[in-house]
């Protein structure tokens, strides 16, 4: 049995055990805070409840896209309209230029690739990124590959046909500004039922040329593709071909080079923004 010394001995110690553990916490070093600007963003953020649909650095819904880079995959316009008149399964949300110069704040604070990246993309750019990350990754390489070739002069499985890289990687910024990876998956068919995009387009596409020019010019509302937002002028539609066949024939090297890169995925836990997420 305890005799009241050491039950006083025991309570002190525990309070002592207390206070050391409240100094380390409190002790910590914080994140930046965020500007005026973008925690009125927060605010909005909060009061739409937008962690619903949407995550940061895998906290949040899964119905919309992941969030935490958003600044730096979409333009302002793209944003805007987004904010505005909504887009697909996202409604209207009328947000004003002050509102929507905030969200934007708010998301370009939120967007610190030296944490992590979207859907838990985690170390560097270049490894352990999440399948999409890893995805935009491989596909970045494979085109600066396709160059380089080009430049030298040379051959090989990225540079399998004439197309030009500048205009390939011209169709990938015009897919990556638009929500095309909401609903299509790298090398799969999505659960929603958005096609494999590697497999659309190409000598053995499932879509012919024209067809494919009115997807992307209109979309397919009756399927439950919404016409792209930003639209796609004769050029940007061009590109976006262009990128979709280099898919289709580097398929495979892609969809490896997407499965080493998806490895051994890692955070920097303690970089996070706790203060962000309620």
């Amino acid at each position: 049995m305890f005799t009241p010394a050491r039950k006083k001995l025991l309570l002190a110690v525990l309070v002592l055990s207390f206070g050391v553990q409240t100094g380390l916490v409190y002790s910590d070093e914080r994140s930046e805070p965020l500007s005026e600007a973008a925690r009125e963003g927060r605010a909005l953020w909060q009061a739409y409840a937008c962690q619903t649909c949407h995550q940061f650095y895998g906290q949040g819904g899964f119905l919309g896209p992941d969030l935490t880079n958003a600044a730096s995959r979409v333009d302002s316009t793209r944003l805007v309209s987004l904010l505005t008149v909504g887009s697909g399964q996202m409604p209207p949300l009328g947000f004003s230029d002050v509102e929507s110069a905030a969200m934007a704040a708010f998301l370009r604070e939120m967007d610190r690739p030296e944490i992590g990246r979207g859907e838990l993309r985690m170390g560097t750019p270049g490894e352990g990124a999440g399948a999409r990350a890893a995805f935009e990754r491989a596909v970045e390489a494979a085109i600066e590959a396709a160059a380089g070739r080009g430049e030298a002069g040379g051959t090989g499985p990225a540079r399998a046909t004439d197309q030009d890289p500048a205009e390939v990687a011209a169709g990938f910024a015009a897919y990556r500004i638009r929500p095309c990876s909401a609903c299509h998956f790298p090398f799969r068919d999505s659960p929603v039922g958005a096609p494999d995009l590697s497999l659309v387009a190409g000598s053995a596409g499932s879509l012919a040329p024209d067809s494919l020019d009115q997807v992307l010019a209109e979309g397919r509302p009756l399927m439950g593709m919404p016409p792209p937002v930003p639209p796609l002028d004769a050029a940007d539609r061009a590109a976006l071909t262009a990128f979709l066949r280099f898919l289709a024939e580097n398929r495979a090297q892609l969809e490896a080079a997407t499965e080493v890169l998806a490895a051994d995925r890692r955070l920097d836990w303690g970089a996070l923004p706790w203060w962000e997420f309620p």
